[in-house]
């Protein structure tokens, strides 16, 4: 191959090069519009819900429940609707929080480029408002790995001493508050499998799942196993 022809492979590779990368941020663009189109229709259909049942509305409310949620993204929180479910005040919310993973590769021609990825993760956040303050306690789910592990253990670090729900779930919060908030009829409902792990923090109960608030006929019963949990708690004077 002589150098002109060299040149001119190389400037149409550069060429090709540069029109796939206007293609690919093209897409991208496209992808980011049709993105917030769809949340923007999801939100007014969410706005309009709540108007029509008694609930209020908020866009980027001022909370800090984030610090509490998977990614601690204090400014996570995109919307929340608020009402009551069971006799209870409840809050239902929108909570995002964004992971970007770095990594290098060949370029192709003897070099090293970087990629940088983002993979997002969104939930649906239930919080119930208790109107008192509680001592912070946290309920949890235990993976398996870790339940053959306590048990291979001797099942050593008993919160409850109900046998099943130490196994099967970890509590964390000081030991008296842990004992006062966990009543037998809360400890037999987590074992039973019909309540959610939660966080319980000053005046807040707080659970939360993967996903997004699409079907906003769902908003009550989202929020209605949380509540069962609050009618559990201890009651303050």
């Amino acid at each position: 191959m002589t150098p002109a022809e060299s040149d001119g492979l190389l400037a149409g590779l550069l060429g090709f090069g540069c029109l796939a990368a206007v293609a690919v941020l093209a897409l991208l663009v496209v992808l980011v519009l049709l993105g917030r189109r769809r949340n923007g229709q999801r939100r007014d259909t969410l706005r309009r819900w709540a108007g029509r049942n008694g609930w209020v509305y908020v866009p980027l409310p001022t909370v800090d429940w984030g610090t509490r949620l998977p990614g601690g993204n204090r400014a996570g929180v995109a919307v929340v609707v608020s009402g009551v479910v069971a006799g209870q005040r409840v809050s239902v919310a929108e909570y995002n929080h964004t992971e970007t993973y770095t990594g290098t590769g060949s370029d192709g021609m003897g070099g090293t480029t970087s990629t940088t990825s983002s993979h997002s993760h969104p939930y649906v956040v239930v919080v119930v408002h208790l109107g008192h303050a509680y001592p912070s306690v946290e309920v949890s789910p235990r993976g398996p790995a870790a339940q053959v592990g306590r048990a291979l253990a001797g099942g050593g670090g008993a919160v409850t001493g109900d046998r099943d729900f130490d196994r099967a779930f970890r509590v964390e919060g000081d030991p008296v508050a842990v004992r006062w908030v966990l009543s037998p009829a809360l400890v037999a409902a987590h074992v039973a499998g019909s309540v959610p792990p939660w966080i319980l923090h000053q005046g807040e109960l707080m659970t939360y799942l993967p996903g997004r608030l699409d079907q906003v006929d769902r908003i009550p019963a989202l929020a209605e196993p949380l509540t069962r949990v609050a009618a559990m708690l201890p009651r303050l004077n």
